[in-house]
């Protein structure tokens, strides 16, 4: 990704306001974002109305869109992902890639996720845009998914379910008052039994015209709070400023490799034309190509026959010479009498057999009764399994267990650095001032932060997951003593542990030794007394 032609401002912000960001994204440019859309969309709601139509008593007309519709938020994603980064991607653009974009996650996009997963628009461009699959997707989606990243999707499909819900009823309550002719009702398309194919036809229209407004509004909305999730674990706002310092340095090389590149070859041309030699001419003229030097083949049995049998042996060398010279005329491919041509052919050639005529075969009674009763309890069984399946491992607040609950797992690493109580020295502070005074400024900050972080996950119990970065580990801190499970002084020490860690880290500015000495004599006199 090409962060410097980012048209986003994107910083660490909520779930709710990276949502936000995705009204704004459609306000600038969702044009080819809804025409990508309703290009796949519209051609389906016409063949589901079709099939309401003729069929009004089956689900179908609405089901089959209902089905396909995580496939077809990949084309108005395709667009968007484009030009967030500045590319002009128009929806034909997009409709030309959506076939090579499915790949990745339609199975479950399709089967178990799909009555259950709202907040899909999160996860897909893991898929489409990351191209990760198997282990790595699911570790992608589990990481994106955090800091309620995924329950916000989750609940914003959610609340687009409800508007479009809204929308439909909306469409059908305007309809009804112009159907009834003595009292208009507005909800006679609701209350109607029996109703006639065309009704069951436009109330499936009704639904693809709120689906048409609504899917390209959840698709940028997940997209940015997807994009939103990326900035804060990746830190773009901070490699964006970077590029932007790096950006006159770069530009002031630039121009003095272009001046080396323009004078290189000016200098190499005018080595060459010193030590050029004099011109050299041909002694003789190249032959010229034959006509059939690109396609050679065999010639036919007859030619070879007729030379064989219609030509005496040759009486002496010149004779056999001007023969030679004649052949060499008579094969050219206008002279020859044959040409040589490639053309496909089957590799197993058969004659045509005459269709056979088909067999009925037919099963006893007794049977046919057999074989439908054991597909029907296959049917059930699979049907039970995968139900028992689904809620085994998604519904894990329904699982009933007499089994005390695990100890939650704590985290050894944190950024790359191991809290574990085992890898710390006996005097943390006395070795953070040792390392100081020997010039390893940031070896004494990240022994002074990663034996904070220890000491609250090892004496407080701090939960803290792996792959978490500093601040979703001062985050946590501050939640646990918002619960009473953390004193205000440790969770003091722990911010300006992370405040100095993150300074010289990252900005490379480091404290004065005066603030390096206090924070030890304060380290040192808290957990000591924690201790006793």
């Amino acid at each position: 990704m090409q962060l410097d032609k980012l048209r986003l401002d994107l910083r660490p912000r909520s779930n709710a306001q990276g949502l936000d960001l995705g009204f704004a994204l459609l306000h600038a440019g969702g044009a080819d974002v809804w025409r990508a859309w309703l290009a796949l969309w519209l051609p389906l709601c016409a063949l589901a109305a079709c099939i309401s139509w003729y069929w009004p008593d089956n689900a179908l007309g609405w089901l089959l869109p209902w089905w396909l519709r995580p496939l077809l938020e990949r084309a108005p994603l395709h667009v968007l992902a484009r030009q967030v980064f500045g590319d002009q991607a128009n929806w034909r653009d997009a409709l030309r890639a959506w076939p090579r974009e499915l790949g990745g996650g339609w199975f479950r996009m399709l089967t178990w996720w799909r009555p259950f997963m709202a907040g899909r628009g999160l996860h897909q461009p893991v898929w489409v845009l990351e191209g990760a699959r198997g282990a790595v997707a699911t570790a992608r989606r589990a990481t994106i998914a955090r800091g309620g990243s995924g329950l916000s999707a989750f609940t914003f499909g959610v609340v687009c379910l409800g508007f479009e819900l809204v929308l439909m009823m909306g469409v059908l309550s305007l309809l009804s008052l112009f159907m009834s002719n003595e009292s208009p009702d507005p909800f006679a398309l609701f209350s109607a039994r029996d109703a006639a194919p065309w009704q069951a036809a436009l109330s499936t229209l009704a639904w693809g015209l709120a689906g048409a407004i609504v899917g390209p509004i959840y698709t940028a909305c997940t997209f940015t709070l997807y994009l939103n999730r990326r900035a804060t674990l990746e830190a773009w706002d901070l490699e964006i400023v970077l590029r932007q310092l790096r950006a006159p340095a770069r530009q002031a090389g630039a121009r003095r490799l272009a001046g080396l590149l323009w004078g290189a070859p000016l200098l190499a041309l005018a080595l060459a034309l010193a030590g050029t030699p004099p011109p050299v001419q041909a002694a003789t003229p190249a032959a010229a190509p034959t006509a059939d030097s690109t396609v050679q083949c065999a010639p036919p049995k007859s030619v070879v026959q007729n030379k064989a049998t219609g030509r005496a042996a040759d009486a002496s060398p010149q004779q056999a010479e001007a023969r030679r010279q004649l052949d060499q005329v008579y094969a050219h491919e206008d002279l020859r009498g044959y040409r040589c041509e490639e053309q496909w052919e089957w590799r197993y050639k058969s004659a045509k057999q005459e269709p056979k005529p088909k067999t009925e075969v037919l099963l006893p009674d007794w049977l046919g009764a057999m074989l439908a009763g054991v597909l029907k309890v296959a049917l059930i069984v699979g049907a039970v399994a995968l139900v028992a399946w689904l809620l085994w491992r998604y519904a894990a607040p329904l699982r009933f267990t007499f089994a005390a609950a695990p100890a939650p797992k704590l985290a050894t690493e944190i950024g790359g650095l191991d809290i574990r109580e085992e890898s710390l020295p006996a005097d943390v502070a006395g070795s953070v001032r040792a390392l100081w005074q020997q010039g390893q400024q940031r070896a004494a900050l990240a022994l002074l932060y990663r034996a904070t972080l220890s000491r609250l996950v090892s004496r407080h119990g701090l939960q803290l997951h792996q792959g978490a970065t500093e601040g979703e580990c001062l985050a946590q801190a501050r939640q646990a003593q918002a619960r009473g499970s953390l004193d205000s002084a440790s969770l003091e020490l722990a911010g300006q542990a992370t405040t100095l860690w993150l300074n010289a880290a990252y900005g490379a500015r480091w404290p004065a030794a005066e603030t390096v000495n206090a924070l030890c004599a304060h380290w040192r006199a808290h957990f000591e007394r924690e201790a006793a």
